[in-house]
């Protein structure tokens, strides 16, 4: 999913009185995942009104596109470090209600601007005391989403959340469709998703996707697919780049492609290859597609392949030891009590942080350099979970089914709850 959002000039001016709601959506800058859930929310929230509800989209550039199709269409480029701007922002919209997902910053700012705040953390096993004074504790409400296990260090973490409240994954609902046999070699279809590629701290997106995406589409043509949907933001000069690498035979589309159009590729493929983003895994696994979880590129990346791994039982793509081990990571961001990067990409500054990104992106760099070797092994390594998916040796509903669904519309009745009630946010 590319996007290259318009930014229309904010409005100005006290809309008219009115007993709709008027809810704030803002998402964090750092791939798709914040976008898909506002999506998700915002989704439940017509369900339930209709349109008479109004939502004033705040920052959220990349995500833009893929909540402007669930139709909203207002946007406002604010400085969420002035106080005084989001305040004005606040009372000339007549914000009832701010639904911040994963953007510490704007919740923070949209509760000391006087706006009651629904913050929705999909990653709360990821927190460490590193990351206290940064997430907004005292919110309105703080839906956790529900995980398969949280490690000691994030326990002292949400134990401090005021208004806690844990919430099933928070995804647009579907049906899982019954179990079915893999087309015909030659006719398969698959979708490879890179994600956002936007973390502030890595220097060349391009190096990824040098390594992953050629081994991939190696080894989806070896294993007989013949159309390829290849999601990502990637830019015209990086598919021009890729372009370079494409095996013959394969029919690969990439180009812009909205979330519902994305949730439709993926539940018309055989497999979808992706980069572990948890979002997308949970997407996938509540429709029962397949998912061959492809080499990580962040440190939330690796908890989500080993959450995936274990309540599917299937096998995920690990790197080479050469360009990192995924327990070495892990071992010096605890060492030295950082916080992990996580799908909101904020650096933590602590010298474990550094260290445990220094072994992701310096390795991934260094392979890059000379990519034949890794290529080759992460090529060998996606055939053997394609074997898996063939065989259906996965239980590919597990990551789902094991934290539930409902999640969005459990956020939409916490959004509609708290506009209703004016319920403002505790002093800070």
């Amino acid at each position: 999913m590319t996007t290259t959002p318009d930014t229309a000039p904010a409005a100005h001016g006290a809309p008219p009185a009115s007993t709709t709601p008027t809810v704030a959506l803002c998402g964090v800058e750092f791939g798709w995942g914040s976008a898909g859930k506002l999506g998700a929310v915002v989704g439940a929230l017509r369900d339930r009104l209709g349109d008479d509800v109004r939502f004033v989209g705040v920052g959220s550039r990349l995500g833009r596109d893929v909540v402007r199709g669930y139709g909203v269409t207002e946007w406002h480029d604010v400085d969420l470090a002035d106080p005084r701007a989001l305040r004005a922002l606040v009372e000339e919209q007549s914000i009832d209600v701010a639904l911040c997902v994963l953007d510490r910053a704007a919740a923070t700012g949209f509760q000391e601007a006087g706006a009651p705040v629904v913050f929705v953390d999909s990653l709360p096993f990821l927190w460490t005391e590193e990351d206290v004074a940064g997430l907004p504790l005292r919110a309105a409400v703080y839906c956790a989403q529900l995980c398969p296990g949280l490690p000691g260090p994030a326990w002292p973490v949400m134990a401090r959340v005021e208004n806690l409240r844990w919430v099933e994954s928070v995804v647009v609902p579907a049906q899982a469709r019954p179990e079915r046999d893999v087309r015909e070699p030659g006719t398969r279809r698959a979708v490879v998703s890179l994600g956002g590629l936007l973390s502030p701290l890595l220097d060349d997106p391009l190096d990824y996707l040098l390594l992953v995406v050629p081994a991939a589409l190696r080894a989806l043509a070896a294993w007989g697919v013949a159309e390829v949907t290849l999601c990502g933001n990637l830019s015209a000069p990086l598919r021009d780049r890729l372009q370079e690498v494409m095996p013959d035979g394969l029919t690969v589309r990439s180009g812009a492609l909205g979330h519902q159009g994305f949730l439709e590729a993926v539940a018309d493929a055989d497999v979808l290859l992706a980069s572990p983003g948890l979002t997308t895994l949970l997407e996938a696994g509540t429709r029962g597609v397949p998912v061959v979880c492809l080499p990580p590129q962040n440190i939330s990346q690796i908890l989500n392949a080993t959450f995936y791994a274990q309540a599917t039982s299937a096998p995920v793509v690990a790197w080479p030891d050469t360009v990192f081990r995924a327990q070495d990571v892990l071992d010096a961001r605890l060492d030295g009590g950082g916080r992990g990067e996580g799908d909101d990409g904020e650096p933590g500054g602590s010298p474990g942080e550094d260290a445990a990104l220094a072994l992701i992106y310096g390795g991934i760099a260094r392979a890059a350099a000379e990519p034949g070797p890794v290529r080759a092994a992460l090529a060998a390594r996606i055939g053997a979970c394609l074997a898996a998916v063939e065989a259906n040796a996965g239980l590919w509903t597990g990551l789902a089914r094991l934290v539930g669904t409902g999640g969005a519309g459990q956020v939409a009745d916490a959004v509609l709850a708290t506009a209703r009630t004016g319920t403002a946010p505790h002093s800070s």
